[in-house]
């Protein structure tokens, strides 16, 4: 959550904290007029679009494209040691969007390399007394910054365990690098904003093609050269395509920015991106979202379902297909707003859809990657459409909020 200051080979880049030190206690008095968010990240104030969110959103399609350049190497020696090792499961942890990247992890090692994925937040990590099969389990740690101190203590819990440590992450030499036995390192650098964006993808994206490399060797029966083809693709048809997607999703956010709240559903590991999205809308736009997958909807959610209610659907094709058209019907049936997120041949979805946003045709385990993109810039929007506040600060330009973050986050714990 900070800028990159003097970062050498070796040496961990360091925070500018400045005005925090000491309880911050002037800082958090003057939010309103220098938030402290923008202080924390060494980043240039906004007050207005585009916030730095955009620019970091906007700037997935590079952060894609350099990360699937730069991670192969370090992706095949992960896979060759757990392979070596015998390793028989993959662990992903992380806190928030990292959380959710692990979710969709497990869920491609699953479906692409036959492999026992599981994921789990990191302080739930910590406290958990469940038996882990650590000396068994590969643990992949995702963090942004590499900084989290729950996420770090995970990875130490799971070293001390036996576990071959696996830091994914996007800044060299930090702390959890230091912890870790083998680091992959994604591009982008440190966010300007107060939300991880460009991060989802690109450490996602590392995942999705460690699956990939487990899947070749295991000899799982795939078509694993078009799914590499797949994947390389993503960053190049978002090069051409953020125009239309900015467009899109500003005209949705216009429409639905005064919603009650949203519901997310995703199938699959696009659950991962139904959560993805609920986050965003809670931390950028302050509207309370709920992801669920789609029996859970089915099973609990119609009768929250009203006229005030988003319902945004992330339909590729795939096994959850059938159950998230029951999702489509239903708000069909009780005439309630709702967004499509499908591919471009869906004949499926769109139909009963209110707004669509069309991805490429994709395995679904790839196409959490675009999906991505509407799932942040929707609720970026949403927040710059109501124009009274800040989607890059989670309202920490507001005394009680920055105090409560100065109380829950000083500085170096994050």
């Amino acid at each position: 959550m900070a800028k990159k200051v003097g970062a050498k080979k070796g040496v961990e880049p360091r925070k500018k904290w400045d005005w925090l030190e000491g309880g911050g206690v002037k800082a958090v008095e003057g939010t309103g007029e220098f938030p402290v968010m923008y202080i924390a990240l060494g980043s240039k104030p906004r007050t207005s679009h585009p916030f730095n969110l955009y620019n970091d959103i906007m700037s997935t399609p590079k952060a894609l494209n350099d990360t699937l350049k730069t991670i192969p190497k370090s992706v095949a020696q992960v896979a060759d040691h757990i392979v070596r090792n015998k390793k028989r499961r993959i662990i992903g942890t992380g806190l928030g969007t990292s959380q959710f990247v692990a979710m969709g992890v497990a869920q491609a090692l699953g479906n692409l390399a036959g492999w026992d994925g599981d994921s789990v937040d990191g302080g739930e990590f910590i406290t958990s007394q469940r038996d882990w099969d650590l000396k068994n389990s590969a643990f992949l740690v995702f963090s942004g910054s590499g900084r989290t101190f729950d996420s770090n203590a995970a990875a130490k819990k799971a070293k001390a365990g036996g576990a071959y440590v696996v830091a994914v992450t996007s800044v060299p030499f930090s702390p959890l690098t230091q912890i870790a036995d083998a680091t992959i390192v994604c591009a982008g650098g440190f966010d300007t904003g107060g939300s991880d964006t460009f991060h989802y993808c690109t450490r996602m994206a590392a995942g999705i093609l460690l699956a990939i490399e487990l899947g070749e060797r295991s000899g799982k029966d795939l078509d694993f050269k078009s799914l590499r083809k797949q994947l390389y693709s993503v960053p190049v048809w978002l090069g051409k395509n953020m125009k239309y997607l900015d467009g899109r999703c500003r005209a949705i956010a216009k429409r639905h920015k005064d919603a009650r709240s949203f519901i997310t559903v995703g199938g699959g590991p696009n659950l991962a991106t139904a959560e993805e999205f609920a986050l965003k809308f809670d931390e950028m736009a302050s509207i309370p979202a709920k992801a669920m997958c789609p029996d859970r909807h089915i099973h609990g959610a119609l009768g929250l379902t009203d006229e005030r209610i988003v319902t945004a659907i992330i339909a590729p094709p795939g096994p959850s297909l059938p159950w998230l058209q029951q999702v489509a019907i239903a708000t069909v049936g009780l005439k309630t707003p709702s967004i499509g997120i499908v591919c471009e041949s869906d004949r499926e979805i769109s139909p009963m859809m209110d707004y669509v946003v069309r991805l490429p045709d994709l395995d679904e385990n790839i196409f959490v990657l675009p999906a991505t993109v509407p799932a942040q810039l929707i609720p970026y929007y949403c927040a710059v459409e109501l124009g009274d506040r800040n989607p890059d600060c989670q309202r920490s330009n507001i005394p009680k909020h920055a105090r409560v973050w100065m109380q829950l986050f000083p500085p170096g714990s994050h």
